[in-house]
C-alpha cells in the first residue's frame, strides 16, 4: 500500500492536517508514518509472540547493517541525513517489544516512558523532517506525542482489551484482567471512566506545553501540527463526554467537526502573534529525562 494511502487509511487526523504541508514534507510525512506503522503492525498482526519477535530482529539487524527491508524502503524518498537516528528508532522498537511481552503499567511513570517511547520519537522524527534541530524545540515535539499518545489509550481502552493489554497504569484503575476490562461491570466502567478524564487531564497538560512552541516550527509545517494537535484534543474532549461500555466504538471526530476546528485554527493562526519562545517545564520530562532529546 503507497504511504499516503497507509495514512488515509490509518492516520486520517494526521493525514487531514498533512494537506497544509509542502508536497515535499507531505510525502516524508507519509513515510515517516508509514515506517512506524509498518513496525506496529509486525506486532499487532503476527499470529503469536514468537513470529513478532523474530520479524522485528530481522528488522532490527537490517537497521542496523543498513541492508534492504521492506519497512526500510519507505523513507526511500527522504534524504539520508532526514532519516530517524538509531536512538530513536532503538527507543521506538524498545516500545514495540514492550507490547510483545506486554504487563500491565504500573504507574504514571511507566505510562510517560511507554508514551514516550511510542509516540514521543515519532514527534522528534517529525523535527528531523523539518529540519528541526533546536534542542528546546524538540522538548515541545516529545510533548505533543506523548499527548497524542494518552489520547489513543484513552480512545483505544476496549480495543486494547481484546489484545490483552490495559495501557491504563494500576495506579489510576487498580488491578484488571483484559476480559474484565472487555466485559465491564457497571462499577468497572465507572472507574475506567474516571481513570480515562484523569488520562485526558494529562494529556491536555502536555498539549498545552507542546503548543507554545508551534508557532516557532517553519509557517507550514506549524498549521498542520498546530491542526493536528487541535483535532486530537477534540477526540479527548469528545471522550470526556462519554461513558465507557462493553464492546465501545471508536471515537472519531467527523468531517464537520473537521471542517469547522480547519477553519477556527486558520483564522487563530493567522492573526496570532508568534514571540519568543517559552521555557519548556522540564518537570513534564521527570521520568524521561535520559532518554534521547528529554530535558533534563
Amino acid at each position: 500500500m503507497k504511504n499516503n494511502l497507509l495514512m488515509r487509511k490509518y492516520g486520517k487526523t494526521f493525514y487531514w492536517a498533512s494537506f497544509f504541508l509542502d508536497n515535499t514534507k507531505m510525502q516524508a510525512i507519509y513515510s515517516i508514518y508509514s515506517f512506524c506503522r509498518k513496525i506496529d503492525d509486525m506486532v499487532d498482526d503476527a499470529k503469536n509472540l514468537s513470529i513478532a519477535k523474530k520479524k522485528l530482529l530481522i528488522f532490527m539487524n537490517a537497521w542496523n547493517k543498513g541492508s534492504p527491508h521492506p519497512v526500510i524502503s519507505v523513507l526511500n524518498n527522504i534524504p539520508k541525513k532526514n532519516w530517524p537516528n538509531q536512538k530513536l528508532v532503538k527507543m521506538f522498537l524498545n516500545g514495540q517489544i514492550s507490547d510483545i511481552k506486554f504487563t500491565s503499567l504500573k504507574s504514571d511513570k511507566a505510562l510517560i516512558i511507554y508514551c514516550y517511547q511510542v509516540a514521543g520519537t515519532v514527534g522528534l522524527m517529525v523535527c528531523d523532517i523539518f529540519g528541526v534541530k533546536d534542542k528546546k524545540m524538540r522538548y515541545f515535539a516529545i510533548d505533543l506525542g506523548i499527548a497524542m499518545q494518552l489520547i489513543n489509550i484513552s480512545r483505544d481502552i476496549y480495543e486494547d482489551s481484546l489484545r490483552n493489554r490495559i495501557y491504563l497504569p494500576e495506579s489510576l484503575i487498580g488491578k484488571y484482567t483484559p476480559k474484565e476490562i472487555a466485559n465491564s461491570t457497571k462499577e468497572t466502567a465507572a472507574q475506567i471512566d474516571l481513570a480515562r478524564k484523569k488520562i485526558i487531564h494529562l494529556a491536555n497538560i502536555y498539549f498545552a506545553s507542546a503548543s507554545q512552541a508551534i508557532h516557532h516550527l517553519p509557517r507550514g509545517a506549524a498549521l498542520a501540527v498546530k491542526l493536528a494537535s487541535a483535532l486530537y484534543q477534540q477526540i479527548g474532549h469528545q471522550l470526556i463526554h462519554t461513558h465507557y461500555q462493553h464492546k465501545e466504538k471508536r471515537c472519531y471526530v467527523n468531517n464537520f467537526s473537521k471542517l469547522l476546528i480547519t477553519l477556527k485554527i486558520i483564522t487563530k493562526f493567522l492573526i496570532t502573534f508568534k514571540g519568543n519562545l517559552k521555557p519548556h517545564n522540564k518537570k513534564l520530562h521527570k521520568f524521561i529525562f535520559t532518554l534521547p532529546d528529554g530535558h533534563f
